[in-house]
């Protein structure tokens, strides 16, 4: 029989990869009559800022809802969820550890610290693809505490169907060709690289008139970059041909208005959008930092000339098919993890 299933994230907004993975979750196991409760790590005020009072209530409701249950954690902080997986293992509970994003070349002495504590006490670490399983081995987890699934879920009916605002609206109908993309945050890595590839999207659009651009991103987190990004688009005069949207918005419902949907980023783990575009018949282009979902057309990451050949290609090939759905049994996995740790 399975255990309660706590989950311990945060849901839109922001609209992104993790949170929107979180509802669906939580949506679907409550439509299988899944005992389950929701725990909000990420509280705000009004502000939008994080309310650190009702962040310390949650975060002990989340420690006393595992005891003896199934802890399944959603976030990317270590020094979290190494905290939550020691004790819910003193209280009896079970951890999982979905592992959205991996990037332990950016890891502080802290962060490494407390990831190798975690790394002890999760019991089981859901790697979105085969890179982050082996990224996780190199990173010395245990192999057989891993397991490769896929974390996209289908959206619901209310995302399909939800209306796009009149900026959005009025945008498409002035496009020959829409191209949509897509990023959690706008901000440089280390390396002063864009992660989402905001700048390889305004070259590209730039390079192909008959393409329009709209790229959502509900967060800007380097707004020295952003002014940037902006001089860039006037500088190749395509501002009635990039637009970024800087507010939240379901992506699923911009599809049904895409021609193509791409995903540049120099660094990833999976990727949920772009399985969401072929699953919803939009052909997806993204680099090959990851594996990608079934159908994706590749290109090098970071180049530039290739990103144009592919998109050129897929703009020209209106009677290709590329709703090449990847079937998978979705909820009846995580049913089915639950069901072997919690036994």
């Amino acid at each position: 029989m399975i255990k309660k299933i706590v989950i311990a994230g945060t849901l839109p907004p922001p609209v992104g990869g993790v949170t929107i993975h979180t509802k669906r979750l939580k949506l679907l196991l409550d439509e299988i009559g899944v005992d389950n409760t929701f725990v909000n790590l990420r509280p705000q005020k009004n502000s939008g800022r994080l309310s650190f009072k009702l962040y310390v209530r949650n975060f002990l409701n989340c420690i006393k809802s595992s005891r003896k249950n199934i802890l399944h954690y959603q976030l990317n902080n270590w020094i979290e969820v190494a905290v939550l997986s020691l004790l819910s293992k003193l209280m009896g509970g079970r951890v999982i550890s979905t592992i959205h994003s991996f990037r332990p070349e950016e890891f502080s002495v802290m962060q490494r610290f407390f990831f190798n504590i975690g790394k002890k006490f999760i019991d089981v670490f859901i790697a979105p693809s085969e890179t982050i399983r082996v990224k996780l081995i190199q990173y010395k987890v245990i192999d057989s505490k891993i397991i490769v699934l896929n974390t996209y879920l289908p959206p619901s009916e209310s995302e399909l169907n939800e209306k796009l605002p009149d900026e959005l609206m009025k945008f498409i109908n002035n496009s020959e060709k829409v191209v949509v993309a897509n990023a959690y945050k706008l901000y440089l890595d280390e390396n002063n690289v864009d992660v989402y590839g905001l700048d390889m999207c305004i070259e590209v659009c730039a390079r192909i008139p008959e393409i329009n651009f709209i790229f959502c991103v509900p967060i800007i987190e380097d707004k020295v970059y952003f002014e940037k990004c902006l001089e860039m688009i006037k500088a190749y005069s395509i501002e009635d041909r990039f637009l970024i949207y800087n507010k939240n918005i379901s992506l699923v419902s911009l599809f049904r208005y895409a021609d193509v949907f791409v995903r540049p980023t120099s660094t990833d783990s999976f990727g949920i959008s772009v399985a969401e575009a072929i699953s919803c018949g939009v052909p997806a282009i993204a680099s090959d930092v990851c594996e990608r979902a079934k159908g994706t057309v590749i290109f090098k990451s970071r180049n530039i000339e290739d990103f144009e050949k592919k998109i050129k290609y897929v703009i020209s090939k209106d009677c290709y098919d590329y709703n090449q759905k990847e079937q998978s049994d979705y909820i009846i996995r995580y049913i089915d993890l639950y069901d072997t740790i919690g036994s």
